[in-house]
């Protein structure tokens, strides 16, 4: 661990120089750096733990958080470090903005004014206008009732000039995302609140990508990929050719098939009614985490 804490020493200067052009007063390096070390220690979980990444990629992701002025304190929840394979197979560090921090760059630059984002269902019914100033029309005739399936995800940013920038997302895209992402908690009781984070960032992203002209006192310390903001599932959804969308035929997760049984209770009772009496289904069975 002493080496860690040597590379965040050495780029101390370029990281005090940064935020002080900048006036980041809210940033202070050794709490940062003790932040930095606590979670290293923390990662041993991870894919990639943070242990097994070089020194130089920790201090550098350190910097690129202090030149975007984003604090890596799990409390805010605004930026975090992810250890990642290149295409040599070497472990690097890479920072990675959540989208609490997307909405803070957003807010203290002056870009937003508010953010509302809905999950549109089948039966909900949703009228958009080509005209910027004119914000979506979400009419959803039953707020607590059953609304149908999933269909979509939708973000609409009001600027403080008062124009609506709209983004929506699919239902394919959407899966893909939660397929790349490999989180179960995509197809959990949470389902809808990954969906709203979802088309939130992607609305964010482009915001974001506007206040980049932060990092050019910082460009000399910076390669080109450490410029981009997008995580990696939504990059990897964006610029390759996805696959479609299929659920699983023979086995699926126990929370997918929670997920499932909770967004068609109707689709279950129908079978149900369809199977006979005397007709004995047999009872799936569990091998692992997964079901047969």
């Amino acid at each position: 661990m002493q080496n860690y804490l040597q590379a965040l020493y050495q780029g101390q200067d370029d990281y005090m120089r940064i935020i002080s052009e900048n006036n980041f007063s809210h940033l202070n390096f050794d709490v940062e750096a003790s932040i930095v070390m606590r979670l290293i220690s923390n990662s041993f979980t991870s894919r990639v733990p943070l242990t097994k990444t070089s020194p130089q990629s920790i201090s550098h992701a350190l910097f690129n958080a202090g030149a975007l002025g984003v604090s890596l304190s799990p409390a805010l929840d605004h930026a975090m470090l992810v250890g990642e394979l290149t295409v040599t197979g070497e472990a690097i560090c890479k920072l990675h903005l959540t989208y609490k921090g997307l909405l803070y760059l957003c807010s203290e630059a002056g870009a937003i004014s508010h953010v509302t984002t809905w999950v549109i269902r089948q039966a909900d019914k949703v009228r958009m206008s080509n005209d910027i100033t004119s914000k979506p029309q979400v009419d959803i005739p039953d707020l607590f009732g059953d609304r149908g399936p999933v269909v979509g995800s939708l973000c609409t940013i009001c600027t403080p000039n008062g124009d609506y920038l709209t983004t929506l997302m699919k239902t394919v895209e959407l899966n893909q995302i939660a397929l790349l992402s490999g989180n179960d908690a995509w197809y959990g009781a949470f389902a809808d609140e990954f969906r709203k984070k979802q088309v939130l960032k992607r609305a964010l992203h482009t915001m974001a990508s506007a206040h980049h002209g932060r990092l050019q006192k910082a460009a000399k310390f910076l390669t080109d990929s450490d410029l981009d903001l997008y995580e990696r599932t939504e990059r990897k959804a964006m610029m390759t050719q996805p696959k479609q969308f299929q659920p699983k035929q023979n086995a699926m997760t126990r929370s997918e098939a929670l997920f499932l049984r909770r967004e068609a209770p109707s689709t279950c009772e129908q079978e149900a009614e369809s199977t006979p009496a005397e007709t004995v289904q047999p009872q799936a069975q569990g091998t692992g985490l997964y079901f047969k």
